[in-house]
């Protein structure tokens, strides 16, 4: 039998900014894509369902290689995984540059998908490794500040290269701010303690944390958002263009709001979330109701500043749940290994982000635009009551001491 590492009393501060400036800077790359990618879709022929399933195609390959990447890295340790996947990042934007087929872009999107559920996972779950008991709501929010940062700068970077410089422009942004990321690692980043956590297999592994309550509802938060905001992602900037009649870098800007709005407020979110620990459900319930609400607004808008409002207001609320939701998720981590829960935590964000696309794609195409988000409101709400019922139950008698390596596979 053998037991998880100890987290540290004090954060080793070299280490979390390297994880911390690096993952921001993959995460930049990622958000370079978003305003462009849909529209540059439709322009090749494709249908708002085509876009979907593109779409859908990065968060299935982070949902079915994330679990397992998660749990190989508790056992083998996260710097080589992150280092392996920033490595994919750097050279897969390369081929959307060579081709102007819709499959290949798909094959390629589908890739980019595996690579980052080897970075953003793994770092979280490393930071989960090295933050204090306690301090669970204040760390792992800092660091979901880098991530915001990353992406939202992303979106308007990537919307002004294409309209001012040329489509391919965004695309070798991503290579090189993948290069960088890299090298930060390698630089700032020692591998980390291997969780000695062998005795428990995988299937064990992963049944444990979907038995656990707390664990249950953030899963089941994590996946409606990820329905909504994962369809929003793909048709805003479809709806942004072609109703709106905005600019890329316009649909940049107000993308960037939403990151911006989030980021801001994460980090005093996630001091919150731990001064009040018992009250983490309700943050995850007010974040959940409220940019659920909003989405039924946005088919109405038809002004830059509305959207903006809307979408900042969607990015406030979101950093309330998400204070919540990750101190929840990085205790459990400390009973389940923290790999496992980020692993199942990426398969639930990956499931909402595969059916909302497909979902959203399948209503406009059948329907409307404003059917696809008053359906995508409706799952957020439906979500986040769920959510809250479940952890108000998992609250009152979750274990917080316990260790996965005790039992036997």
């Amino acid at each position: 039998m053998s037991t998880a590492p100890h987290p540290p009393d004090r954060i080793p501060k070299t280490t979390f900014v390297g994880l911390f400036v690096a993952t921001g800077t993959a995460m930049l790359g990622m958000g370079i894509l978003l305003p462009i990618l849909p529209p540059y879709l439709k322009t090749l022929g494709a249908s708002s369902l085509v876009v979907g399933l593109v779409f859908a195609g990065y968060a299935t390959a982070r949902g079915v290689f994330g679990p397992f990447i998660g749990r190989i890295s508790d056992q083998y340790g996260r710097k080589r995984i992150l280092l392996a996947g920033m490595g994919l990042y750097a050279l897969l934007p390369l081929g959307f540059t060579l081709t102007g087929s819709v499959f290949v872009i798909g094959v390629l999107w589908f890739l980019q998908g595996a690579a980052s559920g080897m970075v953003t996972p793994i770092a979280q779950s490393y930071v989960g490794d090295i933050t204090p008991p306690g301090r669970e709501g204040e760390i792992m929010n800092l660091f979901y500040v880098g991530l915001f940062g990353g992406i939202a700068v992303g979106p308007y970077l990537g919307g002004y290269l294409a309209d001012n410089v040329s489509m391919a422009a965004p695309f070798y942004t991503m290579t090189a701010s993948a290069v960088v990321a890299f090298v930060l690692v390698v630089l700032l980043v020692p591998e980390s303690e291997t969780p000695a956590i062998d005795g428990v297999g995988f299937r064990k592994s992963f049944s444990a944390v979907l038995d656990d309550l707390e664990m249950r509802g953030v899963l089941t938060y994590i996946a409606a958002r990820g329905f909504y905001r994962w369809g929003f992602n793909s048709f805003f900037p479809v709806f942004a263009i072609g109703v709106v009649a905005l600019t890329k870098t316009q649909v940049g800007v107000v993308l960037s709001g939403y990151m911006v709005a989030g980021g801001l407020l994460q980090y005093p979110f996630g001091r919150l979330a731990d001064r009040f620990p018992d009250r983490r459900g309700t943050f995850v319930a007010i974040g959940g109701v409220i940019p659920a609400l909003a989405m039924f607004a946005l088919p109405a808008a038809r002004s830059i500043l509305v959207l903006i409002g809307l979408v900042v207001l969607m990015g406030l609320s979101s950093a309330i749940a998400r204070a919540g939701a990750v101190a929840i998720r990085t205790e459990r981590g400390r009973v389940h290994g923290m790999g496992a829960v980020t692993g199942a935590f990426t398969a639930a964000l990956s499931a909402g982000q595969v059916f909302g696309p497909v979902g959203f794609g399948g209503i406009i195409d059948v329907a409307s635009l404003r059917a696809a988000f008053y359906v995508g409101g409706a799952v957020g709400l439906v979500g986040t009551a769920l959510a809250y019922w479940y952890l108000t139950r998992g609250a009152v008698h979750a274990p917080v001491d316990a260790t996965p390596a005790a039992q036997d596979d």
